[in-house]
């Protein structure tokens, strides 16, 4: 609910061209991928390790993001960061049916802000231009971490394995094709706002009060999920799981904590908390669809994972690749120099070459 204003920022209009896109198809695209009875199950139990550290990742970077967030956009940081994260935990003891219910009352209380915000602030959209170079390169790193990234999610695995194929595709499609559009659009109207204002200004507004519930509710919701499913993960406890929550009050706090540089919006180039924002970033964008590409997906013999000679294999080659990448990316999405995306992409894909394998006779 936030890049796409510092891709606005960026990049312009096309900047959220290039995030909502891919968000929106590669999700919905998960109810049509995962078509066989129990394939949802069998990925989160073959791939636990990868899916508790995908809920881990998420619940720390979300954590993370409270903390920086109200440095510049409300009072009482540390208060804000702790009732929220400590709202979300009190998620993991509810059931089933209650968190549909909180799901329905976060959607329309976004939605409700949404409302609000078009009728305060009007729509106000950004104006058209060209594509700017840089974004052609970060375009495709946007369609591989977002069209891979869902098959780590828990929350989605969870979704996927409760349905049958027929509802699968109707609630994928529905859910990221209406439901979540509606969220990204919003995204674009407070992105332009705060392009305009700049963030510490948009935060004293009206309209930046609307935008602050929408993104705190969902931030609670979030990582009230994610708890929820670390705990149910092969064989995590909830013991591990409250850890895991201690640890993102913990990241929010340090945010707080050494004040991670100027506000956003500033014209002195990256904040801390920026640079710190899209390293977490880097998570969804190269660590994880890395992983998927090279160690879930199966190879011609059907071998998916990191069991046996083979899994070694693999889990070597994804941290190889990881390793080459990575320096690349900090150029292309720290230092701005997206050219520098290329190869590094190229790296993880063609490191699928070095596990592929001979069909089984």
């Amino acid at each position: 609910m936030f890049l796409p204003v510092l891709l606005i920022r960026d990049y312009g209009a096309w900047g959220f061209v290039a995030f909502a896109v891919p968000n929106m198809v590669g999700a919905g695209a998960m109810g049509w991928v995962l078509t066989r009875p129990g394939q949802a199950e069998r990925l989160r139990e073959r791939h636990a390790v990868a899916v508790r550290a995908f809920a881990l990742v998420t619940i720390v970077f979300q954590c993370f993001f409270v903390g920086w967030l109200v440095q510049w956009a409300a009072p009482g940081p540390v208060v804000g960061a702790v009732a929220l994260t400590a709202a979300a935990g009190a998620f993991l003891l509810r059931s089933v049916r209650t968190m549909l219910l909180l799901a329905g009352v976060v959607w329309l209380t976004s939605a409700a802000c949404l409302v609000g915000y078009v009728a305060g602030a009007g729509v106000a959209l950004l104006e058209p231009c060209p594509m700017p170079a840089g974004l052609f390169w970060l375009a495709p790193v946007c369609v591989f971490g977002f069209a891979l990234c869902p098959y780590l999610d828990p929350t989605f695995l969870r979704a996927a394995a409760s349905l049958d194929s027929r509802g699968r595709r109707t609630a994928f499609t529905i859910g990221f094709g209406v439901l979540f559009a509606a969220m990204i659009a919003f995204t674009l109207l407070y992105g332009a706002m705060i392009e305009r204002l700049g963030a510490a200004a948009s935060g004293a507004t009206l309209a930046g009060t609307l935008v602050l519930v929408h993104i705190g509710v969902q931030i609670v919701f979030t990582v009230g999920v994610h708890v929820r499913e670390l705990a149910s993960v092969q064989p995590l406890g909830r013991g591990r799981a409250a850890q895991a929550l201690v640890a993102g009050i913990a990241a929010a706090m340090a945010a707080f904590s050494f004040r991670l540089g100027t506000p956003l919006g500033d014209a002195a180039g990256m904040s801390g908390g920026e640079v710190a924002y899209r390293v977490f970033m880097a998570f969804y964008g190269l660590v994880f669809p890395a992983y998927v590409w090279i160690c879930m997906i199966p190879t011609r013999d059907g071998h998916a994972g990191l069991a046996g000679k083979a899994g070694r294999r693999k889990a070597l080659a994804w941290a190889a690749a990881v390793g080459i990448a990575a320096p690349l990316f900090w150029m292309g999405f720290i230092e701005r120099h997206e050219v520098y995306l290329v190869p590094g992409l190229l790296v993880v894909l063609l490191t699928r070459l070095a596990v592929r394998s001979r069909p089984a006779s």
